[in-house]
């Protein structure tokens, strides 16, 4: 019998060997990952290091797709009074929806002024600021490169219900469903009348579609006021993901000067890679539907240019 495949805890520093330097960033990189392994939707950073008055700066000013901020402070170690503090006291100059505070781990203490604070919270509604502790975890399977999870650790009570039990959706949360689905379908419209790229797809609820099979998808996002397209590398397998993405980036010159523009590379040894675009000028949810012609043409003539430009590459991959 074969032996068991080992699991083997990683200190982040191994991953992230400076809190200021590696791991902020990174997270700045992947908080639409941060979103989704905590179920509260879509995220996008609208800045890092944001100053805020008295001198000091939020780590990371994210804005949901309500276009709602979000203020996130990281740390390493174990969360303590002062990134709590300072966290609420960020949420509250920049009139946040809610506070996310990243650490390795999180006293009991806090945990428990959280979980009372969000009972508050919610008595006040949207108007109420939210708090979510998380942890973030990173592990070895086998020889493979670390893998990592953010897991939370204390939350707003009416999440977790919803969460854990299918509760009904909000008027709010059902109303940007509709939206999403209606910008979908406008662009989809407007695509399929020039590429049968996403022609065997229908609009959708969520915050992006995507299309193709194996590692390598091809997804476009839309957030409150614009859209950005992405290739997507995502095999399972972190040294796999990077093999493509090397490959891929090999051709790097000749794909960007067919595309036209510069586009973003982000590769991480523990995660999927990313081949990225900000559409400028496109539309968002935001957007009345009757000014997002314009937009919506160029998001689409965008795409297929991405498509064009990265496809015959990915066609070659061995």
């Amino acid at each position: 019998m074969d032996d068991p495949i080992a699991i083997t805890p990683v200190d982040i520093r191994e991953v992230w060997p400076s809190e200021s330097n590696d791991f902020t960033p990174w997270l700045a990189d992947h908080v639409e990952v941060l979103g989704e392994h905590l179920g509260i939707g879509e995220l996008s950073v609208k800045a890092t290091e944001y100053p805020i008055p008295g001198g000091r700066l939020l780590d990371i000013l994210a804005e949901d797709s309500d276009a709602a901020r979000w203020a996130i402070e990281n740390q390493y170690g174990e969360g303590d009074h002062d990134h709590f503090t300072r966290g609420l006291a960020y949420a509250v100059a920049l009139k946040c929806r809610a506070i996310i505070i990243v650490a390795e781990n999180h006293k009991e203490e806090f945990i428990a002024v959280a979980d009372e604070w969000n009972r508050y919270s919610e008595s006040y509604g949207k108007n109420g600021i939210r708090i979510f502790l998380v942890a973030i975890e990173a592990w070895s399977i086998g020889d493979s490169a670390p893998g990592f999870r953010f897991r939370l650790v204390a939350g707003p009570n009416e999440w977790k219900v919803a969460v854990g039990s299918g509760a009904a959706k909000s008027d709010s949360d059902i109303a940007l469903e509709v939206a999403r689905k209606q910008f979908w379908s406008q662009w989809l419209d407007s695509l399929n009348a020039k590429s049968p790229l996403f022609r065997k797809i229908s609009a959708r609820k969520g915050s992006y579609i995507d299309f193709a099979s194996g590692a390598c998808k091809y997804q476009i996002w839309v957030k409150a006021d614009s859209c950005h397209i992405q290739l997507r590398i995502d095999s399972g397998d972190a040294v796999e993901n990077q093999g493509i993405f090397e490959e891929i980036e090999n051709s790097r010159t000749a794909i960007e000067q067919q595309f036209g523009d510069v586009l973003e590379w982000k590769s991480e040894n523990h995660r999927a890679c990313i081949i990225r675009y900000n559409v400028e000028g496109s539309p968002g949810l935001k957007t009345p539907e009757d000014e997002r012609s314009n937009g919506v043409e160029k998001l689409v003539d965008t795409m297929i240019s991405f498509h064009s430009a990265l496809d015959p590459v990915i066609g070659q991959l061995t």
